[in-house]
């Protein structure tokens, strides 16, 4: 493909995974890619446009550009200064591919179907998804919702074929998740390692459902199995921007990673230890780490009874993996959902440039018009902004402190989750205990919380905590914007949250009044149904014991977290 086109943009769900394929790249002769993410982009405003665009600029002399669907979502919701000189990023590349694209949720896979729809709109850039175990919502929306050909490329099995997968040992274990049979896992490792003959690259690996689990064994073999612990390295999302944390600055034999290693894990896996996730997905995503170049061994935590044979073939396995975990959507479910959230985000592309003085022109509506929902999403962003703007003025059906201005307040501050590709988060400075140091990392306030007590603050804002022993939920609680009187329990766990959300919203969307205003209470009702709203609400205070945490969101947002006078 690349030798087919004159440029192409390879797109990876993480900078990890792209970080190790950029280094393949390097070892192919007559092929040179350029990375594109945060740390190559320089300078603000016009600079950073100029540096964007320069990456596709033809002299550059490079075949492949190389980045996150991240970038590209900022983009199309114009977080780049300028409105439409960025967008012309998207008629530089001939291919595009898509790595692991079963990877994203509904949110961030709709921001990858836009992208799709736009750079094929506008220049019939061909698309690959690549997948081993496919998204065929997601293929379906494509083909049947951006009407674009869709063809299979498929391993087909020859007798005298290479062999791409090998012999597997399943053991299925009694503990619903790692961390109840911990000790004997730990044993296990340290069997492995004594029987290894080469520590040159990782041979066994653990996938916790968790970060905090992840984290959690991390500590416990550093305490209590050090001469483990000392060929362990931790992998799973929460050690950012810590430089002695890199693969690549580590030898290691093991390695302990999270829903993150399901991607790009690209080791000769040997031995797996697993927790079974929620989705069939995920499960054969994690289990087809092992046994890539020789026989291995999985042992799955949490699966429960499975009716296998002795040897099943792996198509078999597969199959009665779907069977137990099966789909809590039908696939006409899936598409109905992002065919809703693909119209948001066009429409919101459209909607969030039109307080600029930047004239966009015709070519930026052709990127959206033509999304399905298009039309009805941007009347909602409409009538939602007009009904506030003209709130507690003279002949307005919306009084200024009504039920109707409050949900309508915390409507349109949901909006801003489509600025991004997955949500929002509350990130902050945290240095918490590693196993062996105490690491300083970058990560979201409100997850944090729900496993770590803030010890102290440092002068910097950075927080120092301690894993919290008691497995009895904390009192964290949480204002947003229209409810700022009204604090939410924020304890529980995401699925807790939602629910929370469900039990809150519909009721005062029952108590508002919409009858004399343009605001269509349907379209209301499914977007708060289509949009996840733990993703999509940013709370402005955050109360957890002795502590507050005030949020700053206009711009960048920040995070100040203060000790409460009491």
């Amino acid at each position: 493909m690349i030798e087919e086109n004159d440029l192409s943009l390879v797109v990876y769900p993480t900078n990890a995974l792209l970080d190790q394929q950029l280094e393949r790249f390097g070892e192919w002769d007559g092929i040179s890619a350029e990375p594109l993410n945060s740390d190559t982009l320089d300078g603000h405003g016009d600079n950073r446009v100029e540096d964007l665009l320069q990456l596709t600029d033809f002299y550059e002399g490079h075949d492949v550009v190389v980045t996150n669907p991240d970038i590209l979502q900022a983009i199309i919701q114009d977080q780049y200064h300028g409105s439409t000189k960025p967008m012309q990023f998207f008629d530089r590349f001939d291919a595009v591919v898509y790595d692991e694209f079963h990877f994203y949720d509904d949110l961030a896979a709709s921001g990858l179907l836009l992208q799709t729809h736009v750079m094929h709109n506008r220049r019939g850039t061909n698309v690959l998804l690549a997948s081993a175990t496919p998204n065929e919502s997601f293929v379906g929306f494509v083909q049947d919702e951006l009407s674009l050909p869709v063809r299979d490329i498929a391993a087909e099995y020859v007798q005298d074929g290479d062999q791409f997968r090998r012999p597997v040992t399943v053991n299925r274990h009694e503990g619903r998740v790692i961390d109840e049979e911990r000790e004997t896992v730990a044993e296990r490792l340290r069997e492995l390692i004594e029987d290894a003959d080469d520590f040159g690259e990782p041979q066994v690996a653990l996938v916790f459902n968790s970060v905090a689990a992840s984290n959690d064994f991390h500590a416990y073999l550093a305490e209590e199995f050090p001469d483990v612990f000392e060929h362990v390295a931790k992998d799973n999302g929460f050690d950012t921007n810590d430089p002695d944390a890199s693969l690549e600055s580590q030898d290691f034999f093991v390695l302990n990673t999270t829903s993150k290693g399901e991607v790009g894990l690209d080791y000769d896996i040997r031995t797996l230890f697993m927790e079974t996730p929620p989705t069939p997905s995920a499960f054969l995503q994690r289990f087809g780490r092992a046994g890539r170049e020789y026989e291995a061994t999985v042992h799955v935590f949490g699966l429960g009874d499975m009716a296998w044979p002795d040897e099943t073939r792996y198509p078999d396995f597969a199959a009665s993996i779907y069977d137990a975990l099966g789909t809590h959507r039908s696939r006409d479910e899936e598409i109905a959902a992002l065919r809703s959230l693909v119209g948001m985000r066009a429409a919101y592309a459209i909607h969030s440039r039109m307080t600029e003085d930047e004239w966009f022109g015709a070519e930026l509506f052709a990127d959206f018009e033509s999304v399905s929902e298009y039309g009805k999403w941007r009347a909602f962003f409409r009538t939602v902004d007009s009904t506030l703007e003209d709130a507690g003025e003279f002949g307005s059906p919306v009084m200024q402190n009504s039920a109707t201005r409050k949900i309508l307040d915390f409507a349109r501050h949901c909006f801003g989750a489509l600025e991004s590709l997955r949500g929002r988060s509350l990130p902050v400075g945290i240095k918490y205990p590693r196993g062996d140091r105490r690491a300083l990392t970058s990560y979201d306030l409100l997850t944090t919380l729900r496993y770590y007590d803030i010890r102290d603050i440092e002068s910097d804002g950075t927080l120092v905590v301690d894993r919290r022993e008691s497995t009895q939920p904390v009192a964290i609680t949480a204002r947003f914007p229209g409810y700022e009187n009204r604090p939410r329990d924020y304890s529980g766990s995401n699925g807790e949250i939602e629910k929370m959300f469900s039990r809150w919203i519909y009721p005062e969307i029952e108590e508002a009044d919409f009858a004399e205003t343009e605001v269509d209470e349907g379209v209301l009702r499914q977007f708060f149904s289509d949009l996840s709203l733990p993703k999509a609400v940013m709370p402005i205070e955050v109360r957890y014991g002795q502590y507050v945490a005030y949020v700053e969101q206009d711009g960048i947002t920040s995070v100040d977290v203060e000790r409460r006078q009491i």
